[in-house]
């Protein structure tokens, strides 16, 4: 190897590697030579420069037969390479230092080092095929083994039928059994009533998403044999004869413009979510898009949502007619929808609320409006009627209570339904759900605290306690949350996230505690909730109803309980005889020798709340003050604040009181082996038995 004059010597970076040479017969000319050995890495030293200093690395034993082990890896590889690049035994040539040799030896040392790379990469795509492939396979052997044979001659698209089956939902509920033949065959409009958890969104969802699809399908046909008209039209007409109108019905583009095909109104946001969430669910392989238009998130983003023009649009009337009257296009078309759904349509036809609805169906019901159009009307209380108060009776103004037929009529006639539709009545004399149990306690106003504690600690279990104020959630969340209760709340004056947030965290824990107002009590289905506490008695018995239909869904047990006091006498008779329950509902049994120690915790915890809630009063009034008047640099005047020098005494009256609360819970309320749930409240009775058939004893 020749340097030139201006290199002086080389700094050897890594040692000498042995390079295995294809000798053999046919190559006499290195019978005698041992190995070649090549310097890969190095550094060239010029006249008068010092030789870099190697950097000392301290290589352990493992390292150093890692090495090893690539190096001869390498080789191996390169004595392939070079082979396989030579066609025959007699192209091999002496190893020389001539260009082309190093040209293939840099060739392989080059596949040699993207060789792992590639090894790599491959291995990479093989797990993304793997994964890909394997919840296919997954799917068909799950698909074999699921029956879904019951959907059969419900017209149910076979899209549909596959997303069902990911959901378990192997057979329909008697509704959708009822519903799906009359609106997908015969196009029938529909009023759907029954009992609260009986699939009543399915049995509307479906036929939708059934008939958007025929009606899409039957477009895309109309497309091209208008397609084919105007390729006829253009070789018989001139230009100038379809530029002058001979023939209007193909310039006409009015038809291409979409429109909105289907729109779905509800009363609360957390119900439209979870209806746009079961739409979803079930629409998943249709190609289909909907969206949620609510209250109390960001406006721009419904806008921009509406501009990819979807399929379907669930709703609250509010959200909906702001956004209708900024102009918004394809909001513009709603009296040419082809299909409006109403859900919970009771309660939102009431009067006094959802005036933008009347507003809304103004719109849909106008003189243009598509005459054509399918409408559902579904609610657990669409054909209950709530009797008024018994004075109009014993005044004789029976005349003027309110009658199945004509609350149907009314709703037809505000909804706008042209054609006599298609009633499907499915609930029973007893209204609510058939696994519902129903009990009551009478009670003073100043006892509901303690017979709450007593039930929550006595029934152990997911729980809604519903009130008829926002006050009354404050006071009932803040006690609760001294005696260790952890309650979660949701009211109407929430912040949407926070609603949310809040239902998300009640559907995940088994035992959680809600105190909820009316905003709750229509079509949430949470799943397993065991008890609904009527903290305060409903005004309506549909608002009974639909509280006590948030327990015992879709066929499981329930409790709901209602706590009376002298003052909601009225409304719980009223409740009753509309109910049909002439001897109203059964008595709730109380152990009263437990309900000493309940007393002390409560009026200890009540004590507490009052003092905490009194002092952070206080605070938040000076805060207000003060931050006021250091913003407008203005002297605050000594009268407007609070005097806060017993602030101290009373930190310690609440941080004794809270000892003793300590005190008293460290004791238990409830003997080992009690359970509220039972009429022994020590577990199940069994029948005396002997040998072998005799059960064992309940662990409750």
């Amino acid at each position: 190897m020749n340097l030139s004059d201006s290199v002086k010597s080389i700094n050897e970076r890594s040692s000498w590697k042995a390079i295995p040479l294809a000798v053999g017969p046919n190559v006499p000319y290195f019978n005698d030579l041992v190995e070649f050995e090549e310097l890969d890495s190095y550094d060239l030293v010029s006249a008068g420069q010092s030789p870099p200093v190697a950097p000392s690395i301290k290589k352990t034993k493992k390292a150093s037969l890692k090495k090893k082990r690539q190096q001869k890896q390498k080789a191996k590889l390169r004595q392939v390479l070079l082979a396989s690049n030579n066609n025959d035994e007699e192209s091999l040539q002496p190893v020389t230092d001539s260009p082309d040799d190093k040209s293939s030896s840099n060739d392989a040392d080059d596949a040699i080092n993207s060789k792992p790379a590639k090894i790599k990469t491959r291995k990479r795509e093989l797990k993304t095929e793997n994964a890909n492939e394997t919840p296919k396979k997954v799917s068909k052997v799950e698909d074999t083994k699921k029956d879904m044979s019951h959907w059969d001659n419900l017209f149910v698209p076979e899209v549909v039928l596959k997303a069902l089956s990911e959901l378990d939902f192997l057979e329909p509920m008697e509704i959708q059994r009822q519903v799906l033949p009359v609106a997908i065959r015969d196009k029938r409009d529909v009023l759907g009533a029954a009992e609260t958890g009986s699939g009543k969104t399915l049995a509307f969802g479906i036929p939708l998403i059934h008939n958007i699809l025929a009606d899409r399908e039957s477009n895309s046909n109309q497309a091209q044999m208008e397609e084919a008209v105007h390729k006829e039209c253009d070789s018989d007409y001139d230009e100038e004869d379809i530029f002058l109108g001979v023939d209007e019905s193909i310039t006409d583009t009015k038809s291409n413009v979409k429109t909105l095909p289907a729109l779905i109104l509800a009363p609360t946001r957390e119900l439209a979510i979870q209806v746009s969430k079961h739409i979803k669910n079930v629409a998943k392989y249709t190609g289909l898009r909907a969206i949620t238009i609510v209250g109390g998130m960001a406006p721009q983003k419904q806008v921009r949502q509406l501009k990819t023009k979807p399929d379907i649009v669930i709703a609250t009337p509010g959200r909906l007619w702001e956004l209708l009257e900024t102009g918004h296009p394809y909001l513009s078309s709603l009296h040419r929808l082809s299909y409006l759904v109403i859900d919970e349509a009771d309660r939102m036809l009431e009067k006094g609320h959802f005036e933008d609805l009347n507003k809304l169906f103004d719109i849909i019901n106008a003189k243009e409006a598509n005459k054509k159009r399918q409408t559902f009307v579904f609610s657990a209380t669409l054909t209950t009627v709530h009797l008024g108060p018994s004075r109009t009776v014993f005044k004789g103004n029976n005349n003027n209570q309110e009658t199945k037929s004509t609350k149907l009529n009314k709703l037809m006639k505000k909804i706008g339904i042209r054609k006599k539709p298609y009633v499907v009545d499915l609930t029973t004399k007893k209204v609510t759900a058939e696994n519902l149990s129903e009990a009551k306690i009478f009670c003073e106003i100043s006892e509901k605290d303690h017979y709450l504690f007593y039930f929550l600690k006595s029934h152990l279990g997911r729980t809604l306690v519903f009130t008829n104020s926002i006050d009354c959630i404050f006071r009932l969340t803040g006690v609760l949350e001294v005696l260790g209760c952890s309650p979660l709340h949701i009211h109407a004056k929430m912040q949407q996230r926070q609603r949310l947030k809040h239902l998300e965290r009640f559907q995940t824990d088994p035992h959680a505690v809600m105190i909820a107002s009316d905003v709750a009590a229509r079509g949430l289905d949470i799943p397993d909730v065991k008890h609904v506490v009527h903290y305060q008695a409903p005004r309506t018995m549909e608002t009974y109803i639909h509280r006590s239909g948030r327990s015992a869904r879709s066929g499981k047990d329930g409790l709901s309980i209602m706590f009376v006091s002298p003052s909601e006498m009225n409304f719980y008779k009223r409740i009753c005889r509309s109910l049909n329950k002439e001897d109203g509902l059964p008595l709730y049994m109380i152990n009263e020798s437990y309900m000493a120690a309940v007393k002390k915790r409560v009026n200890v915890a009540r004590e507490i709340d009052k003092m905490a809630h009194k002092q952070k009063k206080v605070r938040l009034h000076n805060d207000w003050f003060t931050k006021n008047a250091e913003a407008m640099d203005l002297a605050l005047d000594e009268d407007v604040i609070i005097d806060t020098t017993d602030a101290q005494d009373i930190s310690d009256q609440i941080n004794s009181k809270r000892q003793q609360l300590a005190a008293l819970q460290k004791k238990p309320i409830f003997p080992k082996g009690f359970s509220g749930k039972f009429i022994t409240q020590r577990g199940e009775l069994f029948l005396p038995s002997l040998g072998a058939d005799r059960p064992k004893k309940s662990k409750r």
